[in-house]
């Protein structure tokens, strides 16, 4: 009876044992899928951590580049209003030295026409002077008219000799303003190559980052070509920004955002984007007797293209008849649009500070005083650039 009551234990336990194996073997696999899992999100929390690193070490390399960029900016733009104001006494002298010239010439005839009439006189006898049939009254009239011309001719000459010292002088001072052009244009050709070198240094930068940037600019792109005007391209590069923004949250893993949200309450001391003479002002009529919505501002041959006030790159490139432009976003609804850049120095979705190169003009022999279009946009719609810039007045 023990016996039975034994072996029928036993059976009862293997039993158990047999039903509950397959339990222990499920929470083993379990346990090692968890450890799996586990080690995986310790790998990618790794591989983030290090990405991270990278990222802000770069990103910290490039906060300096930008702040060696816009010193050298700032020289340039110093260097370039000194040109711009030594071009334009050269221009005035050039002008009073074509006039004086002008006068001189003038004087000159009437003079020679003077002393030829009186060599005529000298040369006439005195006896057919005498046996002229004038009365004491004609003769007497001439030689007070004779009387008045001597000093007259002296006046002449004096002044004559006066514009010709002048007229020396300005050559001495044309040669010094020229001299100073040209010590002045080789400061700035030696800021200029510095400056390229910086903006190499950004570019390879912006490219060790990622690839996020490409595939951001190829889409912002795409959405160019099918905008109908500046009004909606700017809205649907503000719509692409926001799917961008929920896809960055969306991401499992760190990279860096190649669009920021710019919410800088400041966009900094506002002056325009390149040093130069405005030919064209706000609303002045263009080439086709339309309005004109911006500035058009002449620069002289590869000068410096800055960001006009502190804000968000937008967009980059050529669209519709504007080629090469650069769009940035501003605090408050504004938008600055500049155009006519033979070389940029900007990516979508950098942010950048005013004074802050971006780009520049043409540089060739073709296009001598090349030109700049700047349209400032509020909440889609041109506005007067004067309502940002004092010095328009």
């Amino acid at each position: 009876m023990i016996q039975r009551t034994l072996l029928l234990s036993l059976f009862m336990l293997s039993g158990v044992l047999y039903s509950i194996t397959p339990l222990i073997a499920y929470a083993s696999s379990n346990e090692v899928e968890l450890k799996t899992v586990k080690d995986q999100l310790s790998s990618e929390e790794s591989e983030n951590k290090k990405l991270k690193q990278h990222v802000e070490k770069i990103e910290a390399e490039l906060s300096n580049i930008k702040k060696r960029l816009m010193k050298i900016g700032r020289n340039m733009r110093e260097n370039e209003e000194k040109l711009k104001s030594t071009q334009q006494r050269i221009e005035k002298l050039e002008a009073r030295k074509k006039e004086l010239i002008k006068t001189l010439e003038s004087e000159r005839i009437s003079i020679v026409k003077l002393i030829l009439m009186l060599e005529r006189i000298r040369k006439t006898p005195p006896e057919v002077m005498i046996a002229r049939p004038n009365t004491p009254y004609h003769t007497a009239q001439s030689a007070l008219l004779m009387e008045n011309i001597i000093p007259s001719v002296k006046r002449d000459v004096q002044r004559l000799k006066n514009n010709i010292e002048t007229l020396e002088q300005l050559g001495v001072d044309l040669k010094l303003e020229y001299n100073q052009l040209e010590n002045e244009t080789e400061k700035w050709i030696t800021k200029r190559k510095k400056l390229m070198v910086f903006v190499k240094k950004k570019e390879k930068l912006y490219a060790s980052l990622d690839n996020d940037i490409k595939a951001y600019e190829l889409s912002i792109n795409v959405i160019s070509l099918r905008a109908r005007d500046l009004e909606d391209l700017i809205e649907q590069i503000n719509a692409e920004e926001q799917k961008e923004i929920e896809r960055q949250k969306q991401a499992k893993i760190f990279r860096r955002k190649p669009y920021t949200s710019f919410s800088g309450n400041d966009s900094g001391s506002a002056r325009l984007p390149v040093s130069g003479i405005i030919r064209k002002a706000f609303h002045d009529k263009d080439e086709y007797g339309g309005k004109n919505n911006g500035l058009v501002i002449e620069g002289r041959s590869g000068g410096l293209v800055i960001a006009p006030m502190g804000g968000k790159v937008q967009f980059v490139g050529s669209f519709k008849r504007f080629s090469n432009i650069v769009i940035i976003e501003h605090p408050e609804g504004y938008h600055s649009l500049i155009a006519g850049l033979d070389e940029i120095n900007t990516v979508i979705g950098d942010i950048v500070k005013s004074g802050e190169p971006i780009g520049l003009l043409p540089d060739s022999a073709l296009i001598p005083r090349p030109k700049l279009y700047y349209e400032l946009r509020k909440n889609g719609s041109p506005v007067n650039p004067s309502v940002k810039f004092s010095e328009l007045g």
